[in-house]
């Protein structure tokens, strides 16, 4: 398997594809939106999910290659992508009346797909309660197009570069 350039248009590509082929995401290709590089909003937008009336917001973040690219990629591309994506949570996060009251609001699942590096460190850095709230998600893209999910419960901790290679990493 050959490495890949993580390009912000390669990662929306592969994120995209692989929410749409989720076995049992209910997620509609055909409302399916992507924005282009320079266009305003959220990188992905999805509609479908378990009721088939929920919302998925993706911001995505290529991988840097520049000298710096070490710092940018473990700290700054993430940091911009959640900014970006607080900004678009245009919903109430907590259910305000009924059974549910109090409860995260599920209808709206946001999500962040970075490269590997930075996703380690978004993992480790953003608290799980948080994410939990946000309903966050992060998808990291490895640099052999593979696409590893982590919903809210998995952040808050720290994990071993493994976690984020579907194959032992020896095996490229």
């Amino acid at each position: 398997m050959e490495k890949i350039v993580l390009d912000e248009e390669r990662v929306v590509e592969l994120v995209t594809n692989f929410i749409l082929s989720k076995p049992r995401g209910n997620w509609h290709k055909e409302k399916a939106q992507v924005a282009d590089l320079h266009g305003h909003g959220v990188d992905i937008k999805l509609v479908g999910g378990k009721r088939n009336s929920e919302y998925f917001l993706v911001e995505c973040k290529g991988k840097s290659y520049a000298k710096s690219a070490e710092s940018i990629n473990k700290q700054t591309n993430w940091m911009f992508a959640l900014a970006q994506i607080i900004k678009r949570m245009d919903t109430k996060r907590v259910i305000e009346k009924g059974k549910h009251k109090g409860e995260p609001n599920r209808a709206y699942k946001y999500g962040l797909g970075l490269c590997a590096e930075s996703a380690k460190v978004a993992l480790a850095s953003i608290p799980k309660n948080i994410a939990q709230v946000l309903n966050l998600h992060i998808f990291s893209v490895n640099d052999y197009g593979e696409v590893i999910q982590f919903t809210p419960s998995k952040f808050g901790k720290k994990y071993e570069d493994s976690k984020f290679y579907l194959n032992p990493l020896g095996t490229y």
